[in-house]
């Protein structure tokens, strides 16, 4: 017998209404035959907001991020101290400060009369130096980027060189330095005082003083001068190179364009450290900073957020590497400073000794690359770019554009082997040099000189590279 399908009995038409929620639903009641009453809703249309709605959101939240990003940058300006201490976060310190020691009886500042500087030296002066740090220091951010500037500033000096007598001789450079003792010890770059007859500063609060050379270190750019003790407005405190790490806060003090802009600060972070690049043809590993450095920045000191001096910012041209084409790779947009533990192991020396003697041979070179001796049909190595007027190389008989192969035993195969291989060297060595000339090779003998005392002179005004497609910017 064929199964009928069940009758069903609609109980009410279809009813549209809208729910809580904005929502508009369909209800529909139905029986089947002999059974209970059933009933079902669906939503038809789920409700949209408008757009109204939308844009009153959308704003809000960028309101919110806006606010978030403000919180985060402010953060990085205001007493830092404060807020980490409010969230229950720790950190260790860069270095914990200390005072300056007292000065030897036997040093220079138990001299009475010190209205005009010494350029004397003592190997009993004492320097400022870390202390070790303690076993599991707590974060200290120091003060807000205003305090911190306003705790070091007169500390800071504007240092500038003249060819002979100050005001009525030729300008010839103008720097940044900074004191490191109580009796008018300062420390600057080498380049800022370089071939100056005289020096003058000038302190915080407008006063010039007369400064005399201690000695200067072209290896490591580093020089020290000597200013009477009455110009001291403060003696920075030094801190712990060897515990900067990238990614830390700083903070440099100098003078920009001069005294147009003089004590300018200019705030930043570590992008790298024990960076090893060339400034003007000397090779340092140094901290790595995007704080703006501009050249009359040279010879200042760069902080850490404890107000410490971590560093001596230098502003001279930077060779970050090569290109293909033996080209050098200037590095823009980023600033560099020699680790102030470096600077003070120089400082010390010069003011112990007057001076250092370093190995050097007077020229400067650029590497040329197989690509590059490939191209122009000329032996890889160390082409000259300059040499020095008087120097050992000048003497030797090398000349702008001879192309260096060979160093003793020791080949020139990149950019480093010459310059590493003379500073085994001593003061007196002899070194046979293998160079090539307009398509013949030839030798010479020169004899290592001092670096410090060779000069900056060059020679003719020559500048190689050229004909060669390498130019040095």
């Amino acid at each position: 017998m064929e199964e009928k399908d069940p009758k069903i009995e609609f109980f009410t038409d279809p009813i549209s209404t809208v729910n809580d929620d904005g929502d508009r639903q369909r209800t529909v009641a139905w029986r089947e035959e002999g059974g209970p009453l059933q009933t079902q809703t669906t939503i038809i249309h789920k409700k949209v907001p408008s757009a109204g709605v939308i844009v009153l959101t959308a704003f809000v939240f960028t309101v919110l991020g806006a606010l978030i990003a403000s919180l985060v940058f402010l953060a990085r300006f205001v007493d830092v101290k404060s807020i980490a201490s409010a969230i229950g976060e720790t950190k260790r310190t860069s270095v914990i400060e200390t005072p300056l020691p007292e000065q030897s009886s036997n040093g220079a500042s138990s001299d009475n009369d010190a209205k005009s500087p010494s350029a004397h030296t003592d190997p009993n002066v004492a320097l400022p130096t870390p202390a070790p740090p303690e076993d599991d220091p707590v974060m200290n951010f120091g003060a807000g980027l205003n305090e911190l500037y306003d705790e070091n500033a007169a500390g800071v000096v504007i240092v500038n060189s003249y060819s002979g007598v100050p005001r009525s001789s030729a300008h010839t450079g103008t720097g940044s330095g900074f004191f490191i003792t109580d009796d008018g010890y300062i420390l600057t770059n080498a380049h800022v005082v370089e071939d100056a007859a005289n020096v003058r500063i000038t302190t915080y609060d407008g006063s010039e003083y007369d400064a005399v050379i201690v000695g200067s270190d072209v290896r490591t750019d580093m020089a020290v001068l000597r200013a009477p003790e009455e110009a001291v407005m403060k003696t920075l405190t030094i801190g712990d190179s060897s515990r900067v790490r990238t990614g830390d806060f700083v903070l440099a003090i100098g003078h920009p364009t001069g005294e147009e802009l003089s004590f300018t600060a200019t705030f930043g972070m570590v992008g790298a450290i024990e960076r090893s690049v060339t400034i003007d043809g000397v090779r340092n590993d140094y901290i790595q900073i995007d704080a703006a450095i501009n050249p009359g920045n040279s010879g200042g000191p760069l902080f850490d957020m404890n107000g410490l001096v971590i560093g001596v910012n230098s502003a001279k041209t930077v060779v970050a590497s090569y290109d293909e084409n033996g080209e050098p790779i200037t590095a823009e947009g980023l600033g560099f400073a020699l680790p102030i533990g470096t600077a003070m192991e120089t400082a010390r020396e010069l003011i112990a000794q007057g001076g250092i003697v370093r190995p050097g041979i007077g020229l400067s070179t650029v590497f040329v690359t197989p690509e590059t001796a490939e191209k122009y049909g000329i032996p890889v190595g160390g082409l000259v770019y300059t040499v020095t007027e008087g120097g050992p190389a000048h003497e030797a008989g090398l000349y702008a554009d001879d192309i260096i192969t060979q160093a003793d035993d020791v080949k020139i195969e990149d950019n480093e082997a010459l310059g590493a291989y003379i500073r085994t060297k001593t003061y007196g060595d002899s070194v046979e040099i293998t160079y090539w000339r307009d398509g013949e090779y030839h030798t010479c003998t020169l004899t290592v000189g001092d670096l410090n005392a060779i000069g900056s002179k060059v020679l003719d005004d020559a500048y190689g590279g050229a004909k060669y497609g390498i130019r040095v910017r």
